[in-house]
């Protein structure tokens, strides 16, 4: 089951605990099973993070 379909707007935080807001724009999955989601944020930055990162808004 897919949590995180495109368009799912989620949020996570940096390393200096600053809270970025954003929307998955592809999933894939790493060798081990890990699922990443591929996050434009709303400043306009490209990230993947895993999918235990971030938390749906």
């Amino acid at each position: 089951m897919n949590h995180f379909p495109q368009g799912t707007r989620v949020c996570f935080f940096t390393a200096r605990n600053q809270l970025v807001n954003g929307t998955v724009v592809s999933i894939s999955r790493a060798a081990d099973g890990t699922v990443l989601l591929n996050i434009h944020s709303d400043h306009g930055h490209a990230i993947t993070l895993p999918a235990a990162a971030v938390t749906k808004i």
